[in-house]
């Protein structure tokens, strides 16, 4: 298999070099086998491996080639739903549990840097939330007030202008930050994570797509042009581009690929950019169809947001991302813009990722939402308890439903409609 280039994205241009992993040329037998080289995959092939379990990973390109090397790098603190609204919809114990295991998300991130001592620059300078709203503005407080009342304490409001000194532009009415965000270079951590693995004994492989899944009493069956994995379980870990492999499930169907784009400017002047975040914070705001930046690798600002709704490449998209950037930060005006790219995430129904099994012996989870650096972590390390045949508690992600989308054939006239109404709500900041 040819494998397809990677984005020209900062990441790319400022990544680690490469690791070449072979495709599979032979057949293999395995505990499990994993179809998938980004985060997902990487990280329960990480947490199997601690656990003494064998497994190989599946890549049909190469690591990190997906929405893992081509994301924001930003492991933040927050589901895209509000926590005052979590509780309410599925109560208060659901709403505590999904708070400690977001807790949980970012602290294994942390401690899979340093045990395998990763080169990714991951830090936490924490995560701004930016109203640009009134409704925003109380949903956050809401949020604030919901957790001080459980006790977490450590997220705080930001009024309008420290808003403004933190964030770099006065775009917004004020914002939510959580000190214990953190931050990483996406795609030297896949490929750190997969080169501690390699050194682990763990097999990967690259340009090797799984073509068919076939189960029998005994084991599950993983064709690819090289060679047939014989494994007694499967984890899928696919997420975004589950689409192109569908193997006869019917994940594919369960979620909405959606592009997002992304774009950096030329290096900027050190002081130029400690006056747009003087603390290097992550900063998203509440848009419908929403924003995000920080500082990328070479002093300069990324600045990502919504995608082609095709999600064929087009340079409207980015000259919108543009103009986007010049209304957010005014003395950027003229700078010019050096890496464009773009990658899929995948959306689902309830705006939660799933985690679960589709027989036996097959487990997935996918369904990030842009949520997945984090969340990624967290529901590996799930996939290789479920490998492990032990039961998991994800609350709302391997409790709640997720079944196919009604309709799913007519996806995107259906994101261009909502879309539409989107940006209506954003003009109108409602």
């Amino acid at each position: 298999m040819i494998l397809a280039a990677h984005p020209h994205s900062v990441w790319l241009t400022s990544a680690r070099a490469a690791r070449v992993f072979p495709p599979l040329a032979s057949d293999l037998q395995i505990e499990v086998a994993i179809i998938g080289g980004g985060f997902t995959g990487l990280a329960a092939a990480y947490h199997l491996t601690r656990s003494g379990v064998s497994c190989a990973v599946l890549e049909a390109h190469d690591i990190g080639w997906g929405a893992s090397g081509r994301n924001g790098g930003m492991a933040v603190l927050r589901y895209k739903t509000p926590w005052a609204t979590l509780a309410h919809r599925h109560g208060e114990n659901a709403a505590r549990r999904l708070h400690q295991l977001l807790l949980d998300a970012v602290d294994t991130l942390e401690s899979t840097v340093e045990e395998l001592r990763i080169d990714c620059s991951f830090s936490r300078p924490g995560h701004i939330t930016a109203a640009n709203s009134r409704s925003a503005l109380a949903m956050l407080d809401a949020d604030m007030h919901w957790l001080a009342a459980m006790g977490d304490r450590t997220p705080r409001m930001l009024g309008p202008e420290e808003a403004a000194a933190l964030a770099g532009t006065r775009c917004y009415m004020g914002g939510y930050l959580d000190p214990r965000a953190g931050g990483l270079h996406p795609l030297n951590y896949a490929r750190g994570l997969a080169d501690g693995l390699a050194g682990r004994g763990v097999r990967v492989f690259s340009g090797t797509a799984a073509t068919a899944i076939r189960e029998d009493a005994r084991s599950v069956n993983v064709a690819t042009e090289g060679g047939t994995v014989r494994a007694q379980q499967l984890l899928i870990c696919s997420n975004a581009y589950t689409e192109l492999f569908p193997l006869g499930t019917d994940l594919h169907r369960r979620v909405v690929p959606v592009s997002t784009s992304v774009i950096t400017t030329a290096p900027l002047p050190d002081a130029l950019l400690r006056a747009l975040l003087p603390q290097g914070h992550l900063v998203s705001d509440t848009r419908h169809l929403l924003n995000y930046f920080r500082i990328a690798p070479g002093n300069r600002l990324l600045f990502g947001g919504r995608g082609s709704l095709t999600g064929r490449e087009s340079p409207e998209v980015y000259h919108g991302l543009e103009r986007r950037l010049f209304e957010t930060f005014p003395a950027l005006e003229g700078v010019a813009v050096d890496h464009r790219w773009s990658g899929k995430v995948a959306v689902t129904l309830d705006d939660f990722p799933h985690i679960g099994r589709l027989s036996p012996r097959i487990a997935y989870a996918l369904g990030y939402g842009g949520r997945g650096v984090a969340l990624t972590n967290l529901l590996g390390k799930m996939l290789a308890t479920l490998a492990r045949a032990m039961d998991v508690d994800a609350g709302p992600m391997s409790s709640g439903p997720f079944a196919p989308i009604p309709l799913h054939a007519l996806r995107i006239p259906a994101m261009k409609a909502v879309a539409g109404y989107y940006r209506l709500l954003d003009a109108l900041r409602i």
